[in-house]
């Protein structure tokens, strides 16, 4: 059973972009940075009703794990939390009532492709049921595989003739990814034609690391340190 609450109806014509947790978190990181920004605004809710309850608490207050977003030309719909493999059939199915219900344009899913070595600057690829369509500022996937969520809904758009396309930024980290983040805001900022600066996420991701190699380095200079004589010396 799926519960979805609105506060207000969807506008019709909007890209119904769905950000749940990717690898490198990149999708969750994506979509926080643009309520911050107060690009996006909280509007509903959809509960999973087969579930265990789950709320999450922010800034002191009580809301719901899977949270429905407005913005320029744009509908999201965010979890904090991985999807029960039990549930994505049911979640799945009000994604594309939702879609049917208020007219909806297409499908965005937005999602992360490992890769084993980073970079300095992401690259964004995609795959899309809408063959000759190009994505500005993103390369096409030739050869590859999903899984999960991203992935019943591409199957599920190409059984029933629906235009989606999967977004995927590079990201090789399994904490807060804000490289991939932002090269993914990057691509997205131009489907929804508005105006954003990623500098400060990008900051803010390289101070955290700073951070952690300096973590690091001190546990292993203290695990150095810690060795018997036998093994330093020989």
């Amino acid at each position: 059973m799926v519960k979805t609450i609105l506060g207000k109806e969807l506008e019709k014509g909007s890209h119904l972009i769905t950000a749940f947790q990717t690898v490198g978190f990149i999708s969750v990181l994506a979509v926080r940075y643009l309520e911050e920004k107060n690009i996006i605004k909280e509007i509903g809710s959809i509960t999973l009703e087969n579930d265990e309850p789950i709320a999450v608490i922010e800034n002191g207050e009580v809301g719901f794990p899977i949270k429905i977003y407005e913005g320029p030309s744009s509908v999201f719909i965010s979890s904090q939390f991985p999807v029960p493999k039990e549930s994505l059939h049911d979640l799945i199915n009000e994604l594309f009532n939702l879609h049917k219900k208020y007219a909806l344009n297409d499908i965005i899913a937005l999602d992360g492709l490992p890769v084993e070595k980073g970079k300095d600057n992401s690259d964004v690829f995609y795959v899309s049921t809408k063959n000759k369509t190009d994505v500005e500022g993103a390369k096409r996937l030739e050869e590859g595989a999903m899984v999960g969520l991203s992935a019943e809904l591409a199957l599920r758009a190409k059984t029933e003739g629906l235009p989606l396309t999967v977004l995927m930024a590079e990201t090789h980290l399994q904490i807060p990814d804000g490289l991939a983040a932002a090269a993914l805001l990057g691509v997205l900022k131009k489907v929804m034609g508005t105006e954003l600066d990623t500098k400060e996420l990008v900051s803010e991701y390289k101070k955290t690391i700073s951070k952690i190699n300096s973590i690091m380095s001190d546990i292993a200079k203290k695990q150095k340190n810690d060795r018997p004589i036998s093994e330093i010396y020989g």
